[in-house]
């Protein structure tokens, strides 16, 4: 819990030979890349150092360690994401100040639960030592959170007035967070009169009444085998007898029957009615508020807050609110006094502002806890939609709406930069209008995709918030991804839906390239079922057609495949690389002894074959002399056919061949 800074060196000899020089640099998972470097300025002579290749240059990676990574932690950010989001819907209705307490005691609890699994799981047999100590660190965390929301609850919570009073609430508090004492006194009282015999009996016993807990304390001594004796039987009286404040009493008839009750006490110590019994007389020097006493008891606290609340019930149990903060200034001057050598913590200095009323340093100090901010958070969010405090920051010039905005982003981006929290952060942004609007479009497509169930579900948010851009963004990433893996028919999937035409264009120019040099069509059931998605890109059009060619072929629907192919011939989307593997195609159907082409088709194929190609080939062979590392094969080249040379000639007979043929049955037809 102390504010230490933490500190690292690094061992680096190279290091040290470059006067303690680094370089430091980002790298994705809120990490930062450290080296050593030697500075080179603008006129330093380029030559190599004196340290080359003498040392290894040595990588160090420092990132922040945060609780955030444990998994136990996600049932906490989860409940606590669900309150907040119950909490902002509550902004929005006009809500009575009970349902306000009722959302604090609901973060309170979910703490607690938290505390409990952490609990159990340094129990187990599987737990490993470094996890051990990443449990001790969550309890110490939480333990102070659930601690000092609970204080901040008591006294800003349940909207304590000036004729309040806040005693018994403290005294609450202070047990709930040092029940060591209270589950030892349950143990005495199991032992009945046998209780007495043990060595820690009146120990317990005074640290009990310091506690407030004057029932209990009652209740052991009544079990003591002297319960009978008058001075024991008068101590009994005394106890019972202790007025004590409840909601709704005289608040000046409590008063005066307390000061009747504290005089009798004082009486009596004062006519050594209890001297007989030096520990029971101890026991009651307490209750009157001794100070030799009490002195002796606060030696033994743990924290300057213990027993603060039991004092204020033995001396003033009329303590107001705004009473509380010259009383705790005293006790802890008075504190400190008793032991010089105590360092205050954070969250004992924490606990003093709540009870001076000094809230603008308290959520200061919040946000220096290890909790990722998530108390300073959550509080300030429950403070601004419940609206106490409101004067307060108002007559300290504190803008509470910023200041709640600024907080709830900071969290939401945090959350966001997490591979396994990121969803908890967009409703956290989704609160910051413009501002975190922006940041969810940033940071959403940062997220690492893991599988495609994730990426449909970062797709979701973003189109439920218009985000166009994120959700081609993904898909871009999806479809690269998937075409390192050789998935082509996912790849152009995702190309498809990201409407990036050029990622579109290159796929589709990957798989009409592959088919020209392996005769493989690759993802026949994704080209099947393209429909109007095709026109996204011309070279996907010209794709798709050509698939639909490549069926009607296979199927030997040759006529309805002949028409189709004359007519990607003149659509003028055909890609110069694929124009060999097109007109190749006609050759089957130009030789077939029954013609499949008409004399106008054949006409149309030879003076695209004269007419495109042929200008191709000329312009490749320019192209060739000028870059002699590329050839005409290389360039033009088909998986029937060698050479572009043959593909000439080939084209050229099976035209003349089909148009002599398709002459001669036309003309026979005609007549």
């Amino acid at each position: 819990m102390d504010d230490d800074i933490p500190a690292f060196e690094l061992g680096d000899k190279l290091a040290m030979r470059c006067g303690n020089t680094l370089t430091g640099v980002f790298v994705p998972g809120s990490k930062i890349a450290l080296s050593a470097f030697h500075p080179v300025k603008w006129n330093s002579q380029d030559v190599p150092t004196d340290s080359a290749g003498r040392d290894p240059v040595l990588i160090y990676m420092a990132e922040e360690a945060s609780l955030s990574d444990e998994p136990l932690l996600r049932s906490l950010l989860a409940e606590a994401n669900s309150t907040f989001a119950t909490l902002q819907q509550m902004g929005h209705m006009k809500v009575v100040n009970s349902e306000y307490l009722k959302i604090s005691l609901t973060y309170r609890s979910i703490i607690r639960a938290f505390l409990e699994k952490v609990e159990l799981a340094k129990k187990s047999i599987d737990v490993q030592p470094s996890q051990i100590k990443r449990y001790n660190e969550a309890i110490m965390v939480f333990y102070a959170v659930e601690c000092l929301w609970h204080l901040f609850e008591i006294l800003y919570m349940e909207q304590q007035q000036h004729n309040q009073l806040v005693v018994q609430k403290l005294l609450q508090w202070a047990r709930f967070h040092f029940p060591q004492t209270e589950d030892r006194a349950t143990d005495l009282l199991l032992m009945a009169d046998e209780a007495s015999d043990c060595d820690d009996y009146w120990p317990i016993l005074r640290t009990l009444l310091m506690f407030g807990e004057v029932d209990v304390t009652r209740a052991i001594l009544c079990q003591s085998r002297k319960a009978r004796e008058p001075a024991y039987q008068a101590a009994e009286l005394i106890l019972k007898s202790m007025p004590v404040y409840k909601e709704g009493y005289a608040l000046q008839k409590f008063l005066s029957q307390w000061e009747f009750w504290h005089l009798d006490l004082e009486r009596k110590l004062q006519a050594n009615i209890f001297a007989s019994e030096p520990e029971l007389e101890w026991l009651l020097q307490l209750v009157c508020g001794n100070n030799e006493q009490w002195n002796a008891g606060i030696k033994t606290s743990q924290d300057w807050y213990e027993f603060l609340p039991g004092y204020l019930l033995y001396t003033k149990p009329a303590c107001k609110p705004f009473e509380l903060r010259i009383v705790a200034t005293s006790w802890l001057n008075r504190w400190s006094q008793l032991k010089p050598d105590w360092q205050m913590s954070n969250m004992s200095r924490m606990v003093m502002q709540l009870m001076e009323h000094d809230i603008k340093v308290f959520i200061y100090d919040s946000q220096k806890l290890n909790d990722t901010h998530w108390f300073s958070t959550h509080l300030i969010d429950l403070v601004y939609q419940s609206g106490h405090l409101k004067s307060y920051f108002e007559q300290n010039s504190l803008d509470l709406p910023a200041l709640r905005h600024s907080m709830i982003y900071e969290y939401g981006s945090y959350l966001m930069t997490s591979k396994n929290l990121w969803q908890f952060g967009v409703d956290y942004l989704d609160c910051c209008q413009k501002e975190g609007e922006a940041a969810i479009e940033l940071l959403l497509p940062r997220i690492p995709l893991k599988t495609e169930r994730q990426a449909f579900k970062i797709i979701s948010l973003a189109r439920q918030r218009g985000l166009l851009g994120v959700e081609q963004e993904i898909c871009k990433v999806l479809s690269k991804r998937s075409t390192q893996e050789g998935r082509h028919g996912n790849a152009l999937e995702w190309a498809i839906r990201s409407k990036d035409v050029i990622l579109v264009t290159a796929i589709a120019d990957f798989i009409l390239q592959h088919y020209s040099n392996t005769g493989i069509m690759l993802c026949p059931d994704v080209l099947a079922s393209f429909g109007a998605r095709m026109f996204i890109s011309p070279r996907l059009v010209f794709l798709a057609k050509y698939y639909e060619f490549y069926e009607l072929y296979r199927k030997r629907e040759f006529l309805s495949a002949a028409d189709l192919l004359v007519n990607l011939l003149d659509s003028k989307i055909t890609p110069d690389y694929f124009w060999p593997s097109l007109l190749i195609d006609a050759v089957p159907m130009l030789e077939s002894k029954d013609p499949k082409i008409f004399s106008q088709e054949t006409v149309a194929i030879l003076r695209h074959l004269e007419t495109e190609l042929v200008p191709l080939i000329e312009r490749n062979k320019r192209k060739t002399a000028t870059f002699s590392n590329q050839s005409s094969k290389t360039v033009f080249k088909d998986f029937r056919v060698e050479n572009i040379e043959e593909i000439l000639n080939l084209m050229r007979l099976a035209c003349a061949r089909n148009l002599s043929r398709a002459l001669i049955i036309e003309k026979t037809l005609s007549l």
